[in-house]
């Protein structure tokens, strides 16, 4: 059976969520050789590197960091740079998961920007159609959100007892080990 990456829109039952788009075989116009390999790395161990720092752990010459990393850029491997927060040091005491089923993604999305407690949204396959991830202070905060919430369809929350592991280095998918090709 020969399947061709194509752009579809699908409605799952229950929700009307849209895959805009399969990513089967995509390719980078961008080649990652071992240099940017060990560049990407070093950058998400610690994106405040100088180049020059960069350069002299991959062998490398500070302008051609630079000129590699901006190529990384523009090719939208590197989308960002960002400072890690510790949400309990800024008074939130604990985090949830909110898997939700509504009929509307676009009164999810606005609901979602209008409160700054999202810390992600997911758009989901499944029984639900969205995950919604949650910074709050306190238990009635989570009711007062959930009440908020369930106004646009069935929520099913899970609170996070602690996180093993999150900031997890990514590596280019050739590089994944075990992976079906």
């Amino acid at each position: 059976m020969h399947v061709q990456a194509q752009t579809e829109t699908k409605v799952f039952t229950g929700c009307q969520a849209q895959i805009k788009q399969i990513f089967w075989g995509q390719t980078l116009d961008l080649e990652l050789d071992n240099y940017n390999r060990k560049i990407l790395a070093l950058l998400q161990t610690n994106a405040r590197l100088s180049w020059t720092e960069i350069g002299r752990q991959v062998h490398l010459t500070a302008p051609a960091v630079a000129e590699r990393v901006r190529q990384m850029e523009e090719a939208g491997v590197i989308g960002g740079y960002r400072a890690v927060i510790d949400l309990r040091k800024i008074g939130y005491s604990f985090e949830v998961f909110v898997q939700v089923i509504v009929d509307s993604h676009k009164a999810l999305d606005a609901w979602a920007a209008q409160h700054q407690e999202v810390l992600a949204l997911h758009a989901t396959t499944g029984e639900h159609c969205a995950i919604l991830r949650l910074g709050l202070r306190s238990p009635a905060h989570l009711q007062q959100i959930l009440e908020s919430l369930g106004c646009l369809g069935k929520t099913s929350t899970a609170m996070v007892l602690s996180t093993q592991m999150e900031q997890r280095l990514r590596v280019p998918a050739d590089q994944l080990e075990n992976a079906a090709r």
